[in-house]
């Protein structure tokens, strides 16, 4: 089938979706009434998250038939079609049809296709290699209205795609000839629609332009005196207001994908695809079968359910099906989203990435919300945008769901920080949103992280029990994968057994020591070295890897670009394309121009030198990474052995040294001299131009005579008649010099976006190219991403500090600190506060050193610092003449030494104390508390035992306005150890505080329901019936029939042996009440609906009909009544409650 692709210079057509209808009508032709009826049918939903769903479907239908995976080859195009059809349906009113069989041709195609393996693994193909020239929604969808050209050019693409899919040719094997000219013709296509954007843009640009241009003759015709002789100008105005309104819904479309993409732009799919394609038949389908994932997914267990397991055992591979088993299977009006954390993409590595990916992925590009959007807008301005915003505005995402999934793969990369903040997040959305369901795949060193968060966790753990089958299948797979490839070969047909059952039975749940182990054994080049590897099969990943180096070394020839290539490969910010590392590794630091000489040879074999260490991405262009995130620890981390000490990579030095790399090509003489060589762009006449598209107007011919007229008395140029030809040579004057070197200088790209990043730790002293890269800084390159520049243009006088700082770019901050200009004083010392809280001690030398702090600030940053436990900046300031004995705020101030027991930070507390602070300062009046107190409160006994043993004061007076003693704080929060502790040392078991809720520590462990706190307390002699404070105080019996922890549930719950136990002590029943808002034990069991309780008291001989207490008081049946317990209420009328009183 040949197709000629119009030209769009000479369209002419009065229909540009022509040739999308004709495709159509033929891809209809060939179909029988039966796939007619289905193409209606599975075209019609066309949403944000349609391609994975369908993507899914083919997944499953693929691997059920023995195949690989296909995502990563079709999404690309899929994602094109679906985008471009729901345009065609917004757009197209007298075709409305035409969007949903766009879309479903190409859905059925594949449906049909994958029953046919050469034709699906061709088209599949097909998808993959022209993926690059799919033109990206974001870039058309504006212009895609006013522009009949980019119209027909985009319906021109989509059509060669929908005619390319050959599906009459399904079940002959001729057509892959055919398709290499098919692929050249899409993309032919593909260039012309992005010309047709390029000049779409172009002609926007003009419009605006011309628009301005009669806005200003509109404003000073009354200025004019020849207004009066022009006639019928009223034509002008509604010219004036129809491009108006039409520039404004472009500008709106426009900002709106902006907002889109300033949300995310991160590109999450391609982890998923590489994930896919690994997974074998029939593996990783056991998750769907335990009664774990089952509640979780059905919304009956634990909203968050973990799936943990050891390196190398395919944890990403599982996380992977279950996206796919999700989209799978979820209803329409369920959302599911997913991220993986991938370590050789450092952004994937920060919590706000994932979080505004998340976000990202839950909006339909083309119904963007009116709220979401107000907010995108409002988060836009800002000049920095606390993560706390991007979780309120995920929270009102996820509340539009009916169920909404997050998925999370490899959360152990990210760093304890970044970790924590999503672990943080996702418990604030668990708090607050019903429907949310989270899963996570991650190491066993996450339940650390998890156990310190209020979330309900459900685990499931990938145990070599559960991956046996998986495990035995994968090798099955692989095997007979090589054999038929002829990467291997047995000679006794018996040694495919050995080898089977080897790998099987020492595999220890590690799919990653399988595939190293088969490549190794391929490697062999008859059976006995195939035998002799299965006799000494590595132990771990580490000795594999071991392995692997030495194998390296022995050949020699390519080591040092084996070495070269690890160090890019370990610090890169995102992987690099094999055309980018080609160039990257040919670089030396302080090098003039590029030498073509010198770049390498056959760079396509690096897999093979690096012994598979590396791996290479499916997606066009494919892109260079480790095989596995271990093999980066490996050789990043581990101990290796002076014969491998050559392949040790040291992350901040080489990223240093990437950082001159990047300067030192950023400048290349090869790119000043052609910047240098730059032609002047065309001098266009912007009147010019209207008057050009005006005059192609039959109803604006007059005014284009008229301005035409005026403006030539200003403007001596010809008028080009051929807008076409006009709009043609401007948009080819747009390529600027930058998109013209970087098809030659491949790495160019990389540079001049990662300069920054990789310069973070630069030092004038050690820096070869220092100089250079303030010229960077300073904005002399026309080459270099400048991430600051919108800062400035909001916070113009500190930007650049604010933005160093925010991003601990420790050399700008130098910079910036350290030259001539002055910057605020406030701004500093609120920066320093920041550092200190963050534990920042990098940043924190840098003030150090660059300012001289007054002894106010000074302190301040110390408890900050001690705070949250950072014993480097603690030393640092101490170093700097910091006093670990100023005063603290009256109102709820802090010494140092007390801020570091609240956060239980003993490395601290120990350094503080050998620096002579005072351990017994007194607790501030409001809220304070002493060392000791703080210590106790957390529960920190390690610390409790430190500041004992330093002499504290264990009875010292609380603070007069919400203080506690140290043993009524730990008895409130249950801390039985520190209670222990505490009574040893002669705490005062009945000592009483001045105000609030509770008086004695008998009061606080009842109000929690600390049973074995109460016990402890009360054998060592405390009140049982102490007195309640007059404001909402409560006896320790009423404590614990109300109290006031719902999570751990004392009272309100009904704690009923602690109740039971303080009525056997002698508690009494009917002590008196609090004045204000007080409450018998009995009204508050009743308050809180908890019967068996009232039962136990009203048998104790409770007052039933106890007079309320003065201020906001209710007797037991009236809170009952209230509350709707209705069987209380029976229970208490039953028992004599005076139901007149409860009826007023």
């Amino acid at each position: 089938m040949e197709i000629t692709a119009p030209s769009s210079s000479a369209g002419t057509c009065p229909n540009p979706q022509a040739s999308l209808q004709s495709a159509i009508k033929e891809f209809q032709s060939i179909l029988t009434d039966e796939q007619r009826h289905k193409l209606r049918i599975i075209g019609t939903i066309r949403d944000a998250q349609s391609v994975m769903i369908f993507t899914a479907q083919l997944e499953h239908e693929n691997r059920s038939a023995g195949r690989p995976g296909v995502s990563s080859r079709l999404s690309t195009v899929l994602q094109s079609v679906q985008a471009f059809s729901g345009v065609v349906g917004t757009f197209v009113s007298s075709h409305p049809e035409i969007a949903a069989l766009v879309w479903g041709s190409v859905k059925l195609t594949m449906l049909i296709a994958v029953n046919f393996a050469s034709y699906f693994e061709a088209l599949s193909s097909l998808f993959m290699t022209v993926s690059r020239q799919c033109p990206r929604f974001a870039e058309y969808q504006a212009l895609y209205p006013a522009s009949t050209r980019l119209q027909r050019a985009l319906c021109d693409f989509h059509a060669s795609i929908i005619r390319k899919q050959h599906l009459k040719h399904a079940v002959f094997q001729s057509f892959h000839e055919e398709m290499q000219e098919d692929v050249r013709a899409i993309q032919q296509m593909g260039e012309e629609v992005k010309e047709e954007i390029s000049l779409a843009t172009a002609r926007a640009q003009h419009e605006d332009e011309e628009l301005r241009a009669r806005e200003r003759r509109a404003a000073s015709r009354d200025r004019s005196k020849m207004w009066k002789f022009i006639p019928k100008m009223e034509n002008d105005l509604g010219a004036m207001k129809e491009m108006h309104e039409q520039q404004l819904r472009r500008k709106a479309r426009e900002e709106r994908q902006r907002l889109l993409e300033s949300l995310s732009s991160h590109e999450y799919r391609t982890p998923f695809w590489e994930a896919c394609k690994k997974r074998q038949r029939d593996t990783a389908e056991w998750i769907f079968a335990v009664p774990e994932f089952k509640r979780w997914y059905d919304g009956s267990g634990p909203s968050l359910l973990w799936c943990s397991g050891k390196i190398g055992s395919g944890k990403t591979v599982l996380c992977a099906n279950v996206v796919n088993h999700i989209f799978l299977h979820k209803s329409r009006h369920d959302t599911a989203t997913f991220f993986f954390v991938n370590r050789d993409n450092a952004d994937s590595l920060q919590a706000e990435t994932l979080i505004r990916s998340i976000i990202r992925q839950s909006i339909d590009g083309t119904e963007v919300p009116q709220y979401v959007e107000s907010q995108l807008i409002n988060l836009d301005c800002a000049v920095f945008v606390q993560l706390d915003a991007w979780i309120d505005l995920l929270r009102y995402v996820v509340q539009q769901s009916t169920a909404f999934y997050i998925l999370i793969d490899g959360l152990d990369e990210s760093d304890a920080a970044e970790r924590l903040a999503i672990l943080d997040a996702l418990s604030l959305l668990t708090a607050t949103t019903s429907c949310l369901r989270i899963f996570l795949s991650s190491r066993e060193s996450v339940e650390l992280d998890l156990r310190g968060r209020s979330l309900a966790v459900s685990r499931v753990s990938m145990s070599c029990d559960s991956l046996t089958s998986d495990i035995r299948s994968y090798v099955d797979t692989s095997l007979q994968k090589r054999l038929e490839n002829e990467e291997l070969a047995f000679g006794d047909p018996h040694l495919l057994i050995e080898v089977n059952d080897a790998l099987t039975q020492h595999a220890d749940g590690m799919f990653l020591w399988v595939t190293f182990l088969i490549d190794e054994i391929c490697a062999g080049s008859c059976d006995d070295d195939i035998r002799r590897s299965l006799r000494q099969l590595p132990k771990d990943l580490e000795e594999t890897f071991k392995r692997a180096l030495l194998r390296i070394l022995s050949r020699a020839k390519h080591l040092e670009l084996v070495q070269r290539t690890f160090r890019w490969a370990a610090v890169a910010k995102r992987p690099l394309t094999l055309d980018e590392l080609r160039e990257a590794v040919s670089i030396d630091v302080g090098q003039k121009h590029s030498r073509p000489e010198r770049l390498p040879h056959n760079m396509n074999r690096i897999l093979l030198w690096c012994e598979n260490l590396l791996h290479l991405t499916e997606e066009e262009p494919a892109r260079v990474q480790f095989a596995h995130a271990s093999v980066r620890d490996f050789v990043t981390r581990a101990v290796l052995s002076q014969q491998l000490f050559s392949f040790h990579v040291d992350l901040k030095e080489t990223d240093r040294f990437v950082g001159e790399i990047c300067v030192t090509y950023l400048h290349f003489s090869d790119f000043t001299t052609t910047i240098g060589r730059r032609q002047q762009p065309l001098q266009l006449d912007p009147v010019r131009l209207a008057v050009t598209a005006l005059g192609r107007e039959k109803n604006m011919a007059r005014i284009s005579e008229v301005v035409t007229h005026f403006a030539s008395r200003r403007h001596k140029t010809m008028v080009d008649p051929d807008l076409g030809r006009v709009e043609a040579t401007y948009g080819k004057t747009q390529k600027t010099d930058k998109e013209t070197l970087q098809n030659s200088h491949p790495f160019l790209q990389y540079a001049a976006t990662h300069w920054v990043t990789h310069t973070v730790h630069f030092e004038k002293e050690q820096c070869g190219v220092w100089d250079l890269w303030l010229l960077l800084v300073s904005g002399c390159s026309s080459l270099a991403e400048i991430p600051w520049r919108e800062i400035l243009s909001k916070q113009s006088e500190e930007g650049l500090l604010v933005w160093s700082h925010k991003t601990h770019h420790y050399a700008l901050l130098y910079h910036e600190l350290s030259g001539m200009r002055q910057h605020e004083w406030s701004e500093v010392i609120h920066l320093t506060e920041i550092s200190a809280a963050q534990g920042d001690s990098k940043a924190i030398a840098i003030f150090l050193q660059t300012r001289t702090l007054p002894s106010y600030c000074l302190h301040t940053l110390l408890r900050k610092a001690s705070e949250g436990g950072h014993i480097k900046v603690v030393d640092q300031l101490l170093g700097a003449g910091a006093d670990a004995n100023t005063a603290a705020d009256e109102y709820g101030g802090q010494t140092a030494l007390q801020a570091a027991c609240g956060g239980g930070h003993l490395g601290v507390v120990e350094r503080l104390l050998s620096a002579g602070a005072v351990v017994n300062t007194a607790a501030t009046r409001f809220s304070g508390q002493t060392a000791l107190q703080a210590a106790s409160g957390g529960g920190h006994l390690h610390v409790v035992n430190c500041l004992l043993s330093a002499g504290a004061d264990v009875n010292a007076i609380a603070a007069d306005f919400e203080g506690l003693t140290a043993l009524q704080a730990a008895s409130k929060s249950g801390h039985i150890e520190v209670v222990d502790r505490l009574l040893f040392s002669r705490a005062d078991v009945n000592a009483t505080a001045l105000y609030g809720d509770v008086l004695t520590p008998l009061q606080a462990a009842s109000s929690g329901g600390y049973l074995r706190v109460v016990e402890c307390l009360l054998a060592a002699g405390a009140d049982v019936n102490a007195t309640a404070t007059d404001l909402k105080g409560r006896t320790a019996l009423q404590a614990a029939s109300g109290g006031g922890h719902l999570h751990v549930a004392a009272s309100k719950s009904g704690y009923i042996k602690v109740v039971d136990r303080l009525l056997f002590s002698g508690a009494n029943v009917n002590a008196t009440i609090a004045e204000v808002e007080g409450v018998t034990a009995l009204q508050a069991a009743s308050d809180g609906g908890h019967i068996e309780v009232v039962k136990r008291l009203l048998r104790a001989g409770a007052d039933i009909n106890t007079a309320t207490s003065k201020y906001g008081g209710r007797t037991a049946l009236q809170v009952a009544s209230d509350r709707g317990h209705l069987k209380i209420v029976e229970l208490l009328i039953g028992a004599g409650a005076d139901y007149d009183d409860a009826a007023t």
